[in-house]
């Protein structure tokens, strides 16, 4: 009797985890790029929360390193973050297909316009997805990734995304200019103790008029460092501090699902939040 509840319970266990997979789903597309050189089929995991939808989806885009085993954890634990308030979520792999990972693609390589190709790629591929609310994609980049978030914001021939977040992005290149025009509202934070990406241009962007359209709020955390959502230990990386740091994250988290549910379309608003997929 002990054996034959032993197996009942191994299969429901079974039973659960096949479910929740079932919400899980590969896609892929074909992005063209500049350089036309790396145009390739990329694409990542997609996760649906519980129910038939459509559903709002956040797209995720990693750091320079790619995908890497810490990089990958952070975004799967802003995927949680947004799952738990009703979003799906689709973590993109830029670099792996391309062959660019590893950090192969930290210094001197032009990825803003290579990844914010992908960016829109990859909305035009969840338009055509009979899950996917076709008006409420958003986009969330981490460091690399939150460059190509910045820069998608503008908006594109492919359309714009709902909202953006970009997490510790060089501001000194992407708004130190005469101005910058945004179609997509957008979210920056960044740690004042950031020496890869000195966050001085984000906060100044804030107050001092540069930033037009759409809305555009900066949130800086004096005591955290570049990458201060990855949990890690404190370390060096060409010549940088990387550091976790967990009140930046957790206050941070809180602050992207708000603004993503804020910018949500009405109808989607009336909508309660359920519990995640994974």
């Amino acid at each position: 009797m002990m054996r034959q509840s032993r197996h009942l319970i191994v299969l429901f266990i079974l039973l659960l985890l096949f479910i929740a997979k079932a919400r899980a789903e590969m896609l892929a597309f074909r992005s063209e790029a500049v350089p036309t050189n790396l145009t390739a089929v990329i694409g990542g995991e997609l996760v649906f929360p519980r129910g038939n939808g459509p559903f709002p989806v956040v797209i995720l885009m990693h750091p320079c390193g790619g995908l890497e085993p810490v990089g990958l954890a952070a975004l799967q634990a802003h995927a949680k973050n947004l799952a738990n308030a009703g979003f799906a979520t689709y973590i993109l792999d830029s670099y792996g297909p391309r062959n660019l990972g590893g950090g192969k693609a930290c210094e001197n390589f032009p990825t803003g316009t290579l990844r914010s190709g992908d960016a829109f790629n990859g909305m035009v591929a969840l338009h055509n997805h009979p899950k996917v609310s076709k008006e409420n994609i958003f986009l969330l980049g981490l460091s690399d990734g939150a460059n190509a978030a910045l820069l998608a914001a503008k908006g594109g021939t492919a359309g714009q995304f709902r909202a953006v977040a970009a997490y510790y992005p060089d501001c000194q290149r992407l708004l130190g200019g005469p101005s910058y025009v945004h179609k997509s509202p957008a979210i920056v934070f960044v740690g004042e103790k950031d020496d890869w990406t000195p966050p001085a241009e984000c906060i100044k962007s804030k107050s001092r008029g540069a930033v037009t359209g759409a809305e555009f709020d900066v949130v800086s955390y004096p005591e955290a460092h570049h990458s201060f959502d990855q949990q890690r230990a404190t370390m060096k990386y060409k010549g940088h501090t990387l550091a976790y740091n967990r009140d930046a994250t957790a206050d941070s988290r809180k602050r992207v699902r708000e603004f993503f549910l804020k910018h949500l379309t009405a109808d989607l608003k009336t909508i309660p939040p359920v519990s995640g997929a994974k």
